[in-house]
């Protein structure tokens, strides 16, 4: 039941009779996000109606309604960034900011304004939605701003965010019009989850090279190019295209590893030492280094990129992409295959590190090194519609070892398919580990899928696990909470299906999975490019 207003509404008299008796003022609303300290009529997508200080109330606390958008000051409101990237909301008409009454974490509770008291119930989060419009979300309760009909003088309040236009909000600007903002996304898909979400480094989402030139490439010398050439740029790679980043052979030192401890006598498996390791250490059976070849070429990502394939044929070979302290980086429909798959440590299909705003959507990654994605020191980050294949005849056991390494990072992963690999799908390490991990499959995981160590969390939900090892396995540390799954074959009985109590207190919001755990089987066709 929605609650009434406070107090009766009578409108603004004779003045708004006279003012605007048609439709709205404006025919689109801009999707652009809001700049701190400007001037915006706040129109809710659904009616088409402006946020309204109800200036007929002259208690301490005057209501917030809807009302036909013809400009007033009263439906001007100041919009100011707070530090913690939340906002503050003030009316330009009473110099008093938009709350939930009385501190309520309730739904329906009503929205006032009020003197600053830089309380949590008098700031806002902005959610950037696909189809351009906002969600604001209140601090304290975590509900969306909501307004109760189509009607002039409708009441707004608080509620559970139900998807619905009633909750849904434009930015237009007083003075001026709709422009553009690096940090605004387009009004097509976006990613889901936590690169969809704002963040510290002052962005809405995550939008790539979207504004900037768009490059076709068709060489690695291209690509590595346009990849460090500052600014934005949408770099596409053309259909049917891979582009071939192996280098001549380079002898480097490696380890030796007999593959017979995984129960593959005969076969010998090569791991380049990192630092002051030993060999012995890595369950060699001699301290002794061997030469062998490298030929990858490790690609640097700068900051507002997309790298973009054609169709499902559309690749990188032998090369690494590395996004190294970048923000807003798009890398999709993509085979990313061919980086030394004899070898251990000698380089991974893609590093993301010390960066933010970091999308990584319908990629393929067969017969890779190291981790086919690593993550480290990141955030605002979503792996989403991946194929990672882990056959790989010339490894010990045929099964890849290091899928994703999650360290220090927050990830969204969801519809992605693990595929006959043997550890690390994930590994999420590190207390500032927060991952939410949905919608997704395992299939064949020889050794572990998820863990969680080290003060790590993750929430795993509504996923499928098909004759996975380990599928949730609290491993020194972590914390792990499950619901929604569904495990076949030996996951049903797997003695690895930890949870350990709450997690993600420290995070204010996540989606809600899109597909019920039978149903992800059905959508696995769509990962990987297309």
């Amino acid at each position: 039941m929605l609650l009434t207003n406070k107090y009766t509404v009578v409108k603004h008299g004779i003045a708004l009779a006279l003012a605007l008796s048609s439709a709205s003022v404006f025919a689109a609303n801009c999707t652009q996000a809001p700049s701190s300290g400007g001037t915006y009529f706040i129109i809710n997508k659904g009616a088409n109606k402006a946020l309204d200080v109800d200036t007929s109330d002259s208690g301490p606390t005057p209501n917030v309604i809807t009302y036909n958008n013809w400009k007033p000051n009263n439906q001007k409101f100041i919009v100011t960034k707070q530090k913690d990237n939340y906002w503050k909301i003030k009316s330009a008409y009473n110099n008093k900011v938009v709350e939930v009454y009385n501190n309520s974490t309730s739904n329906g509770a009503n929205v006032d304004t009020y003197e600053d008291l830089d309380s949590d119930t008098q700031r806002w989060e902005l959610k950037h939605q696909s189809n351009g419009s906002f969600k604001i979300v209140n601090k304290l309760s975590s509900k969306s701003l909501t307004v109760a009909s189509g009607e002039d003088a409708a009441n707004v309040y608080q509620n559970d965010d139900a998807n619905s236009s009633s909750q849904r909000w434009y930015f237009n600007p007083v003075n001026g019009t709709c422009g553009s903002d690096s940090n605004t996304p387009s009004p097509s898909d976006g990613p889901i989850g936590f690169a969809g979400q704002s963040g510290n480094d002052g962005l809405y989402t995550t939008t790539g090279g979207q504004g900037g030139p768009e490059v076709t490439v068709k060489t690695c010398d291209a690509l590595v190019r346009e990849l460090r050439t500052d600014g934005k740029r949408v770099i596409n790679i053309p259909a049917n295209t891979t582009i071939d980043c192996r280098t001549e052979p380079r002898p480097v030192q490696a380890c030796r590893l007999d593959c017979a401890m995984w129960d593959d006598p005969g076969k010998l498996w090569y791991r380049i030492p990192v630092g002051d390791t030993s060999c012995k250490s890595l369950d060699s059976d001699t301290n002794q280094t061997f030469t062998v070849n490298r030929n990858e070429t490790r690609i640097l990502v700068t900051p507002n990129k997309s790298v973009i394939g054609g169709n499902k044929n559309s690749g990188i070979r032998g090369g690494t992409l590395v996004v190294y302290q970048a923000q807003n980086v798009i890398i999709k429909n993509l085979k990313i295959y061919d980086v030394n798959p004899a070898l251990v440590e000698a380089s991974s299909g893609i590093e993301v590190d010390d960066s933010s705003h970091v999308w990584i959507d319908h990629v393929s990654f067969k017969d890779i090194s190291d981790g086919q994605i690593d993550f480290g020191n990141s955030k605002n980050v979503t792996v989403s519609w991946n194929h990672f294949k882990g056959l790989n005849p010339q490894v010990c056991a045929n099964h890849h070892w290091y899928t994703n390494l999650v360290k220090n990072t927050e990830v969204t992963f969801h519809h992605n398919f693990w595929d006959e690999a043997a550890g690390r799908n994930p590994k999420l390490t590190g207390e500032n580990t927060r991952a939410h991990i949905f919608n997704n499959y395992w299939k064949n995981i020889t050794y572990y899928s998820i863990s969680t160590s080290h003060g790590a969390q993750a929430l795993v939900e509504n996923n499928y696990f098909e004759n996975a090892r380990s599928p949730h396995w609290v491993n020194g540390g972590g914390y792990i909470n499950v619901r929604g799954n569904k495990y076949v074959g030996s996951s049903a009985s797997d003695p690895h299906r930890d949870t350990n109590g709450q997690v993600f207190q420290d995070v204010q919001a996540f989606p809600k999975p899109t597909q019920t755990a039978d149903e992800v089987a059905g959508v696995i066709s769509q990962v990987g490019p297309q």
